[in-house]
């Protein structure tokens, strides 16, 4: 047999080189005014690049809850040694009393910001190019077949099974992938011995979980529970669909890993929003990017990259409330310089009204605006694009 050409595996035991910590003395590729924020603007746009987002819990600090790290942030000792299955099975009611619901609950009539919002917008706009994997179980992204929820979302419940062997470490029977984030071996070891639908496929929700009185409190996340919510299917504590520490991605069908890989094996450029980079998901994307010369943008407050000779990294230093909003507007000035029209705009245009019907007056003026002979659009075009180079 000839030796494979792949390269190695992108493993979860992958971990941030230190060339790529930005110490204080250092300078960085950066910049906090619209120079590469036009950039990305471009590949997302002008060069229809896969481009993947992967956002923390810092897109949320505006909607008022709280990050995990940071001065603000809930990461203790306690949600590293209770944040566990082990610690679950040991007493799920003293579980949720004591650690779930005091540190993880969200606050009340918390809503989507203006990150959230941007974000979706850009998404929608290039649906087939773009795709999101937050890391957040807040549940503030809004709903799309191009977001993915890596770590679960509060409100939704799983079955915990009595017993397994589910560990994070890297034996599988697939190492030819680019990125490995799961196993598909214990994957399919799980789905073999599966007592209960909940435990690996499907999902709970909050809605769901009876007695009533116990439901509200979960719901609510206030007040305490005077006993563990139950599967509805075999009788086990449900846990939250959330991803625990001694979990890995491939422990649920919620998280998708197999759907994470795919889209980080494919992009082109990756961003990420308001997350630091000692986590599982941004090492194993950072070190892809360093493997396959990805262009990585860093919107964050702090946690800065170096670029370096293996890191083509570009740090954009703000809120992410703030810098979403203005990646947006520089695509649709871009988009109205090059009179491009957005494949997902343009796929609502091409929705034909009922007969008798006017389209609504914004994808009116979009098709006018749009309509002109193939030789003056590619002229205009031509011309628009000589000077944002000139610009740039």
């Amino acid at each position: 047999m000839a030796p494979s050409r792949r390269r190695p595996r992108v493993s979860r035991s992958a971990s941030p080189s230190n060339d790529d910590v930005l110490r204080p003395h250092q300078r960085r590729k950066s910049s906090r005014g619209n120079h590469s924020l036009s950039e990305l603007a471009k590949d997302i746009c002008l060069f229809r690049k896969r481009v993947l987002f992967i956002t923390g819990a810092g897109i949320s600090v505006a909607s008022g809850v709280r990050p995990f790290r940071g001065s603000s942030g809930v990461w203790t000792t306690t949600i590293w040694t209770n944040a566990t299955r082990d610690a679950f099975r040991k007493d799920p009611l003293k579980w949720y009393n004591d650690f779930w619901l005091p540190n993880l609950s969200l606050p009340q009539n918390v809503q989507s910001n203006a990150a959230h919002e941007a974000l979706h917008k850009v998404l929608q706009r290039y649906p087939t190019t773009l795709s999101v994997i937050t890391q957040n179980v807040d549940g503030l992204h809004p709903p799309s077949n191009r977001l993915i929820e890596a770590h679960g979302r509060i409100g939704l419940f799983k079955c915990m099974p009595d017993e397994d062997s589910d560990t994070d470490s890297d034996d599988d029977d697939d190492d030819e992938r680019l990125v490995h984030l799961g196993h598909r071996r214990k994957r399919r070891l799980a789905m073999k011995k599966q007592a209960c639908l909940y435990q690996q496929k499907e999902s709970l929700n909050v809605h769901q979980v009876e007695p009533a009185r116990v439901r509200d409190v979960l719901d609510t996340g206030r007040g305490s529970i005077s006993e563990p919510p139950k599967c509805p299917s075999c009788n086990n504590a449900l846990a939250p669909q959330a991803l625990l520490f001694d979990e890995g991605y491939h422990s649920h069908d919620f998280y998708q890993f197999q759907k994470m890989e795919e889209w980080l094996a494919k992009a082109e450029v990756i961003v990420f929003v308001g997350t630091s980079f000692a986590v599982r998901l941004p090492e194993i994307a950072l070190e892809h990017a360093r493997a396959e010369h990805i262009p990585v943008y860093n919107f964050n407050t702090q946690d800065m990259l170096e670029a370096t000779v293996r890191l083509n990294a570009t740090n954009v230093k703000g809120p992410s409330e703030e810098l979403l909003p203005r990646l947006l507007l520089e695509i649709q000035e871009l988009e109205t310089t090059l009179g491009i029209i957005p494949p997902g705009v343009a796929a609502k245009v091409k929705e034909a009204p009922a007969e008798g019907t006017q389209p609504p007056s914004s994808l009116r003026s979009q098709q006018v605006t749009n309509v002109s002979s193939p030789a003056t659009t590619n002229a205009s075009r031509s011309s628009s694009l000589r000077a944002i180079r000139v610009k740039s």
